[in-house]
């Protein structure tokens, strides 16, 4: 068994810690700077192994907590995981483990341990590691920092307390105080049973005088007693024979108001009926009250609207009259205008025609003109430039500069172009969406007509639909208020069945149920929830006239569940409970409820109450086992009957019951209060109430498809009114079509202007390249100052050339104007006659419309009639209804008042009878009082003489005088004891008894200072054996720890110069006395230097773990004060003795580190700790720096 690993979260340093590889199960060695975290590791272990941290304050918990960057994380915890494979940690209750996890964790308030995920106290945790080898006598399996010093400066008294815990001697004392306390108890009682005794024997000589008196007395007492008994016998006879006649009538008189009692609760189930049959009317007529308001209120609304509508007709049939009287003129008008319009569209047409080829004609002059022009320009420039100039280079810079400025030109000539090019395309694009949408326009004019027709179609179609849903929803709708207020009635009765229900079941039983139900929510199991078959009372019918006596009977017991198994009852018990579910329930477990049914002879008045039970035959083993031994007879005399000789309970129908052990339990017992009755009741309210309002539900559901088709009807006609005004509007298109021919006419304006600022900008590009030529032309030939005749010449043809031209093209362009103005004459006149053909077919459209209007204005009086009429049937039937509801409840109300006077009649009576019933008990509770009476003082004669019999025949007035003389016999022995002889006995068994006693208490004496001595002999040789153990490894440890040839340490006990008493030590010391094979023996330790006095305490620690072992060992900086060949020596030791167990050990030497199978570093970085697996190499490199650190900081502190 060794530690694999070792978590630790939040505790001091360490916020988180695991090892990635598992501790080796040899030496492991731990190395670290100062402060790093080692002690603290060291503390994480023993949190959880050692009772040093046990019961720890609230500061001291503070303390182990955590304290880095933020809040500390709670709550922390240390768990060591072990490996188990020897099986030396045994959990009980679990089979042997391969690895064991002990976890301890503790917050503010929270302290707890676990072992492989099982909770575990802090005792069963000690017990645990004591059970694997870690004595608690033995506390060196971990040694801390100063351990070693304060073992070598011990003294040799505390040296031999420390052998005495090794060997266990605690125990031993412990028993030995436990004992000698015992002892001394058992003697004070042995002196007070003695001192008992003497008095005893003194009372009983007193007591033997007085038993001769006491026996002459005893024969007139026992005449006496004879006599009383037959006198108290009699009376008992005579009451209870008067129980038995009062019990009679009584039974005979309330069989009668049994009767009464059922008529009542009869009447009172009418009479409520009734009332809540007068309270419906009520409601009815306020609803059908409600409702005729409503039709009223409707009904002037559609009074209102019909007015309104019968105005607006006569108005649309005034209008339609003078429209027919001027139609016939303006169809003449469109004739003529029509004409009109195709003359002036062919005449235009003819006109454009010849302007297009005369502008074609002056299009190609000009730009003959602007050739001819420009050569003129060029030539006219040129010769400037011959005197502007006086050199060629002068002219060829100017030229040059003059090319680069007509070609920028050029560049903004063409960005414009390029934009107008663009804005014709739009303008085109524009033209062509225009004649779309007018040829569209036109189009849709001509098949207006045949839509519309076709639109009032299904208009008036609708309408008649919507009118068939109104009346549908009419009809619904008072359905619907029906049943609201069946349903709110049911409701009501639902509730009060339920309220009653309630009150008849204890509330912690209602609570019970309920946490039930929840808890199978919860579990969901179908298994579990099949096995639970429900509560008893839903479980069983009960004959007709046996309800009472089966309640009674069962009591709370209907409310009992029944299950499969006891199993599962447990289950469900186990889960309500750690539920914490309130209530209480109880089951019936079929597999154990098996009871069976009493059977009764032929020609017995009675039956079980068990056959009046109808049930599914599985559960008649529960219905056996509740109701199989209880009789239901017809009185409470044959009750009692039937109860002795079967041994069984008995009950009558009206609830009065008789137990087989005697008690006779009764009394009037409403119907109202009866569980079966308000379970009953309950179930066919909730029935009732459920199909009102599944029926409820239905009526709404189809209401709200009525009102959902009536919305889509309205949406559908608001859609088709939409529709006919958007087409009738349509049908005025001919303006619509005006106003694009209007756009498109401007449109093409805008083209031409577009087209003739293209051409200027081609002709200012063209120009200006001609200049860049004439330029680039002009600057290859040679510079002239003079101008040449020829090129006088060719100029003075160019000017003549030019002014022909310009005559000639002005001729053109005033022709070509007259013949613009000729087209805008035209087209002006066609736009005027659209204007007045659009104005006369508007006249049309608007004759059309108003035949539309008038005709919707028709449909829609024609509906508000319908509608009236409907309205006025709706109110004639809830007239009806009212005048029927009010006939109903005025019946109603008399029923009712027959009812009550018959109801306080029966009142009378059954108070009449409580009054004879009253009188009837009190006669009975005085029998029975005098009944009890002598039966009490029969008891208290105790055993009766046979010579009792001899009495019986004498009459009362005899008795009565012969008990005169025995009490006058009897006054001569009043002195006397008369308890003498019974006294005398009863002292002699308890003299017995404590002598007896006394006996017993000598052989514990004996058997107590037996086993003293028995101790104190166990624990002498417990101390030398463990003595001889411990200094037997001491010398072979100091021997392998110094390896000197002479060297040798010895222990020796001191004995006591005094003389002890029984149980105290005879040894009072150890001395340790060694030799390091130089000069003499030592016994005195502090002669010896700091290292030599930690190797004599490390060789004592090795000694008495050799004498018992644990499974691993904890060292922190046990080498500290070593010399450097001791600590080589201890470093042999521990890599020999690894290899039985396990060693982890913190050093800061490199001794320990040369034999370490594993090696770990402590760092310490932001306030936390981490270890880790390291190499040997990196182990000595980490101790070389944290020398260095350790040198420089002293030598900081001294400066």
């Amino acid at each position: 068994m060794y530690i694999k690993n070792i978590l630790i979260s939040g505790f001091r340093s360490y916020r988180e810690q695991a090892f990635e590889q598992e501790l080796s199960p040899k030496n492991n060695v731990i190395v670290g700077k100062n402060g790093a975290g080692k002690s603290n590791f060291f503390a994480a272990i023993q949190f959880v192994l050692c009772e040093k941290f046990m019961n720890l304050s609230s500061v001291e918990r503070k303390d182990l907590f955590h304290v880095g960057s933020g809040r500390p994380a709670l709550p922390i915890f240390v768990e060591i995981i072990f490996d188990n494979s020897d099986g030396r940690l045994v959990i009980p209750g679990k089979s042997a483990v391969n690895e064991v996890r002990i976890r301890r964790t503790l917050g503010l308030k929270q302290d707890e341990f676990r072992v492989n995920d099982k909770r575990f106290t802090a005792t069963d945790i000690r017990q645990l590691l004591e059970s694997a080898g870690f004595s608690s006598t033995n506390p060196y399996y971990i040694v801390e920092q100063g351990q070693i010093s304060s073992l070598a400066n011990m003294s040799d008294e505390e040296r031999f307390q420390l052998i005495k815990d090794v060997a266990g001697t605690r125990v031993y004392e412990v028993r030995r105080k436990e004992s000698e306390k015992i002892l001394e108890e058992t003697e004070v009682q042995h002196e007070k049973i003695g001192e008992s005794i003497a008095q005893l024997e003194e009372r009983l000589e007193e007591l033997r005088s007085e038993s001769d008196e006491l026996m002459s007395f005893q024969e007139i007492d026992k005449k006496r007693k004879c006599v009383q008994y037959c006198i108290l016998n009699s009376d008992l006879n005579a009451a209870r024979e008067e129980l038995r006649r009062l019990d009679d009538e009584r039974n005979s008189y309330m069989s009668r108001s049994g009767r009464d009692h059922y008529d009542i609760d009869e009447a009172k189930a009418i009479i409520s009926e009734a009332e809540s049959e007068i309270r419906n009317c009520d409601q009815r007529i306020l609803r059908l009250e409600g409702e005729l308001q409503d039709l009223d209120t409707k009904r002037g609304t559609l009074m209102r609207e019909k007015e309104i509508v019968q105005l607006n007709c006569m108005s649309s049939l005034n209008t339609m009259k003078r429209t027919e009287s001027v139609k016939t003129n303006v169809l003449k008008r469109v004739g003529e205008l029509n004409k009109q319009i195709a003359e002036t569209n062919a005449g235009l047409k003819k006109k454009l025609a010849i302007i297009q080829q005369e502008q074609l004609t002056v299009d190609q002059k000009s730009e003959e003109l602007s050739a001819i022009e420009g050569k003129l320009k060029a030539l006219e420039a040129r010769r400037a430039r011959q005197l502007l100039f006086k050199n060629k280079q002068e002219r060829d810079n100017w030229l040059a500069e003059e090319s680069n400025r007509n070609r920028k030109t050029i560049e903004n000539y063409k960005h414009e172009l390029k934009f107008t090019c663009s804005e014709i395309q739009k303008v085109e694009k524009q033209i062509e969406d225009e004649e779309t949408e007018q040829k569209n326009w036109e189009e849709s004019l001509k098949k207006s007509d045949s839509v519309i027709t076709e639109l009032k179609s299904k208009y008036e179609e609708t309408m008649a639909f919507r009118n068939s849903l109104s009346v549908k929803k009419g009809d619904l709708w008072r359905e619907q208020s029906a049943l609201v207020q069946t349903v709110r009635t049911l409701r009501e009765n639902h509730n009060k069945a339920r309220s009653q229900l309630e009150k008849v079941i204890r509330s912690d039983v209602r609570q019970g149920l309920q946490s039930l139900k929840e808890v199978l929510d919860e579990l969901a199991d179908p298994s579990l929830t099949n096995a639970v078959h429900g509560q008893l009372i839903e479980l069983i019918g009960v004959s007709n006239g046996y309800e009472t006596a089966v309640e009674v009977t069962a009591g709370n017991s209907l409310f009992n569940v029944v299950v499969d198994s006891f199993e599962v009852s447990a289950i469900l018990l186990e889960n309500m409970n750690s539920r914490k579910k309130p209530g209480r329930i109880s089951f019936f477990p079929m597999d154990t409820c098996r009871g069976t049914v009493t059977r009764f002879g032929e020609g017995v008045e009675c039956s079980s109450l068990a056959d009046h039970i109808i049930c599914d035959p599985k559960f008649a083993g529960i219905v056996a086992e509740l109701f199989g031994n209880t009789a239901v007879v017809t009185s409470i005399a044959d009750g009692e009957n039937v109860s002795k000789k079967y041994a069984c309970d008995a009950v009558t129908l009206d609830g009065d019951q008789v137990s087989r052990r005697g008690g006779i339990t009764g009394g009037y017992i409403e119907s109202r209060s009866l569980k079966l009755s308000a379970f009953k009741y309950e179930k066919v309210a909730a029935a009732d109430f459920l199909r009102g309002d599944e029926a409820l539900k239905k009526i709404t559901q189809e209401l709200d498809n009525v009102n959902q088709a009536l919305t889509g009807v309205v949406t559908t006609l608001s859609s088709l009114k939409t529709e006919m005004s958007s087409i009738t509007k349509s049908k005025d298109g001919s303006q619509v079509v005006e106003q694009h021919a209007q756009r498109k006419a401007a449109l093409d304006r805008q083209k031409d202007k577009l087209y003739a600022s293209k051409k200027q900008l081609e002709d200012m590009i063209n120009t200006a390249q001609v200049n860049i030529a004439t330029y680039q032309h002009e600057g290859k030939e040679a510079f002239k100052s003079a101008w040449s005749e020829g090129e006088q010449r060719e100029l003075e043809a160019l000017v003549k050339d030019v002014d022909d031209r310009r005559m000639k093209l002005s001729k053109l362009q005033r022709r070509s104007a007259q013949l613009a103005a000729e087209v805008r004459a035209l087209e002006d006149m066609r736009l005027n006659l659209n204007v007045q053909l659009t104005a006369t077919k508007k006249f049309f459209h608007d004759s059309a419309q108003l035949s539309a209007s008038n005709t919707a204005i028709t449909n829609e009086k024609e509906n508000l009639d319908d509608d009236i009429s409907f309205n006025s049937q709706q109110a004639n039937e809830v007239y009806r209804l009212l005048d029927e509801t009010r006939k109903e409840k005025l019946r109603r109300e008399e029923e009712v008042e027959k009812l009550r006077s018959g109801y306080l009649e029966a009142l009378n009576s059954i108070q009449e009878r409580r009054d004879f019933d009253g009188r009837t008990l009190m006669q009975q509770a005085h029998c029975i009082r005098r009944r009890d009476g002598a039966a009490e003082k029969i008891r208290q004669l105790g055993v009766i003489p046979k010579e009792a019999e001899t009495y019986s025949g004498l009459s009362r007035e005899k008795l009565i005088q012969t008990l005169k003389e025995c009490n006058k016999a009897a006054e001569k022995y009043a002195h006397i004891n008369r308890k003498a002889v019974d006294q005398y006995n009863t002292l002699m068994e308890t003299k017995n008894g404590l002598v007896a006693q006394k006996e017993d208490l000598q052989n514990e004496l004996k058997s107590i200072r037996d086993l003293m001595d028995h101790l104190d002999c166990k624990k002498d040789e417990a101390v030398e054996r463990t003595y001889k153990q411990i200094q037997l490894h001491f010398e072979q440890v100091f021997k392998e720890l110094v390896t000197t040839d002479d060297c040798y340490g010895k222990l020796q006990l001191i004995m006591s110069n005094t003389r002890k008493e029984a149980g105290e030590d005879p040894y009072v010391a150890v001395q340790i006395k060694v030799s390091f094979g130089l000069g003499a023996a030592v016994t005195d330790l502090k002669q010896l230097s700091g290292g030599q006095k930690s190797l004599v305490a490390l060789a004592l620690i090795f000694a008495i773990q050799r004498c018992d072992p644990a499974p691993f060992y904890l060292f922190d900086e046990i080498d500290a004060a070593l010399d450097t060949e001791y600590r080589a020596s201890v470093a042999k030791l521990l890599s020999k003795e690894s290899g039985s167990c396990q060693f982890i050990t913190a050093t800061f030497k490199n001794e320990m580190l040369d034999v370490a199978d594993h090696v770990l570093g402590v760092f310490f970085h932001n306030k936390i700790s981490r270890i880790q697996a390291i190499t040997v190499e990196e182990g000595n490199k980490l101790l070389k720096q944290a020398v260095v650190e350790e040198r420089k900081r002293v030598r900081e502190h001294v400066e």
